[in-house]
């Protein structure tokens, strides 16, 4: 049985992050911790903001069975168990996504992270196949504490909460971007950007393939947080950024028959997040 003392700490954790929208939007991102031989990590369609106050937004998976263990719980369960450090933060942060979906971002991101473990993790479907880059990363590397993920977010670890947070706290300070403009709505190069394609899963998850619908009223609370964080990601990225979009097929395969049922998770447990 879990320590309900290190689950509390986690769900506080979990609480301060999801209550920033530059980390998380809407049921986005995930947090886990290793206790004995149990995997515990939110829940599917759970929103971060709300672990405080739900006692249910983590799930217990053994750690044996990870890999086969996913539905209920993540579809990053597999990508958690495979990080041997005790707790795991993925969070979807604006600032480290503007860097991603840049065509340039490895060699960009080696100025910005020169001295911290890192590593690159090309784009992938979530799942066993990110789980499996990296475990690769890891087999190779076993110092690394923090993975970029191409069109996706950022992971870091650390073998307590407090060691976790204060990484997560670094890469944020080291990959801050300069913020242009209001929004896309007066901001012309957000809008040509928004035009080139679908940048990151959420973007074509939550909002649909098309364009960015900013002005659509019927926006659900999940979907406009969605939307905000997207705009907060688009206003970071330089006019004369190479952009890397997702690719048809990326996309198509985003958009399966179990999103539905993964939306109206969201969507019941939705909750509008505010930074503290």
């Amino acid at each position: 049985m879990a320590c309900p003392a290190e689950l509390r700490e986690l769900a506080a954790l979990s609480a301060r992050i999801g209550r920033d929208p530059l980390l998380t939007q809407a049921s986005s991102g995930n947090t886990s911790i290793k206790i004995g031989g149990t995997l515990w990590i939110k829940g599917s369609g759970k929103w971060l903001a709300r672990a405080l106050d739900d006692d249910a937004t983590f799930v217990g998976v053994p750690l044996g069975s990870a890999f086969e263990r996913i539905a209920g719980s993540s579809v990053e369960t597999a990508t958690h168990a495979v990080v041997p450090q005790k707790v795991v933060i993925h969070v979807h942060s604006v600032n480290a996504i503007s860097w991603a979906v840049r065509a340039d971002a490895p060699q960009r991101l080696a100025e910005r992270l020169a001295g911290i473990d890192w590593q690159w993790i090309p784009y992938v479907a979530s799942g066993l196949p990110l789980a499996r880059l990296v475990e690769a990363a890891i087999a190779e590397r076993p110092e690394l504490r923090v993975f970029i993920l191409a069109n996706h977010g950022l992971i870091v670890s650390g073998n307590d909460c407090a060691d976790a947070e204060s990484r997560l706290e670094e890469v944020e300070r080291r990959v801050a971007a300069d913020v242009r403009g209001s929004g896309p709505c007066d901001d012309p190069v957000s809008r040509r950007i928004l035009e080139g394609g679908i940048l990151y899963p959420c973007q074509a998850m939550f909002l649909g393939a098309g364009t960015a619908p900013f002005s659509d009223p019927a926006l659900t609370v999940t979907q406009r947080a969605v939307l905000d964080g997207l705009t907060q990601v688009v206003r970071r990225i330089d006019e004369s950024a190479p952009l890397r979009y997702l690719s048809d097929d990326e996309v198509d395969a985003l958009l399966g028959e179990d999103l539905h049922r993964y939306l109206a998770r969201a969507e019941s447990n939705a909750v509008r997040a505010v930074v503290p």
